[in-house]
């Protein structure tokens, strides 16, 4: 508003002639003069030696006149080139080297000056690059260690690879985790897994999934997870997304002792991000894998954590988390929760 309140005051003690290149006539009577650099559907964008670039609200405009040639382009979608006059009573005159056209202010859709590339190509590739599938990469490495009265070590790793769209997502992942304490291993667990997405009418999707894990401080000797159904984004922006998904599944494990099991299964799951501060974002996954012929037989899986950016971009990160792995059934002599807190470093390109 001041900086508005400064440009009209310029306007009215400016001799016009030095800077009147063009004009935009407000509904309350004021003139703005300068370059128009762009107009949108909702912007003008005014380019002054008084005040800088001022951007004003195309409902406050009642027209404008343009001093050199500019390319207009209507509602309708004819792209017209010529000088722009206004009447004073709302009506444009676009006059070009070949015909001259009357139309409304409001008719207008956008304007660009000669040297700046056509709006509506600039968005096209701006849609198109969205729509190309783009890899990215994460790496993460957490190591604990002591020694002296007894001897610990602890190390985990996990490897992420995402294809993604805005249309649909790829990801493959891997992870290790790996404990001992006076050379007696303490934990030993090993996960494989890929997922896919599609958006076929954005906010609803399909999804497939498979996971595959070894862990022999459950016994566990092979346990695979198959999942497919239904994704659903509640709300999905630069800061803040959250995704639920629902669908079928079979699981089969297989242990130590010799025995194995295997269902039918619900297939639940939800995604969660927010980036809370500039310098935060906090994600939160959970999934949940009851068998359809007895719900008291279930797998439940939840990570939370805080990402940190190191420096001033993202590609070294700091991730503080709880990790909790939940089985209804364990083996024999295992206790259903295992839960870790864990500190990382993170490597993203």
């Amino acid at each position: 508003m001041r900086k508005t309140l400064v440009a009209l005051v310029c306007c009215m003690t400016m001799p016009i002639a030095s800077y009147a290149i063009d004009q935009v006539e407000t509904f309350d009577g004021g003139i703005l003069t300068g370059t128009i650099k762009s107009i949108s559907e909702k912007t003008i964008t005014l380019s002054t030696s008084y005040a800088g670039d001022l951007t004003l609200k195309r409902d406050q405009i009642k027209g404008f006149n343009t001093e050199k040639t500019v390319f207009v382009r209507l509602k309708s979608g004819t792209t017209l080139e010529g000088q722009v006059h206004h009447d004073g009573d709302g009506q444009l005159v676009i006059t070009g080297q070949d015909a001259t056209m009357t139309t409304q202010a409001t008719s207008i859709a956008e304007s660009w000056q000669p040297a700046a590339n056509d709006p509506q190509l600039v968005r096209s590739e701006q849609e198109r690059e969205a729509l190309k599938r783009k890899w990215s990469y994460e790496a993460a490495l957490d190591i604990v260690g002591k020694k002296g009265n007894s001897d610990q070590f602890g190390a985990s790793a996990q490897l992420a690879a995402t294809l993604e769209s805005k249309e649909d997502t790829l990801k493959f992942y891997a992870s290790m985790d790996q404990e001992s304490k006076n050379n007696v291993d303490t934990a030993n667990e090993i996960i494989f897994g890929s997922e896919y997405t599609a958006y076929f009418a954005d906010p609803w999707g399909w999804y497939v999934r498979g996971e595959v894990e070894r862990d022999d401080f459950e016994d566990l000797e092979l346990r695979t997870l198959f999942g497919a159904g239904l994704n659903y984004r509640v709300f999905n922006d630069v800061k803040h997304s959250l995704e639920l998904r629902s669908g079928l599944g079979y699981r089969y494990e297989s242990f130590n002792d010799g025995t194995n099991e295997n269902s039918p299964t619900l297939d639940f799951g939800l995604a969660h991000k927010w980036q809370f501060v500039d310098w935060a974002k906090m994600t939160n996954h959970l999934t949940y894998t009851p068998a359809i012929d007895d719900f008291a037989d279930f797998l439940l899986t939840h990570d939370s954590g805080i990402n940190i950016p190191i420096g001033f971009s993202n590609v070294w990160n700091l991730r503080f988390g709880l990790r909790n792995d939940y089985k209804s059934m364990p083996a024999i002599g295992r206790e259903k929760l295992d839960t870790s807190y864990y500190s990382r470093l993170q490597l993203k390109w």
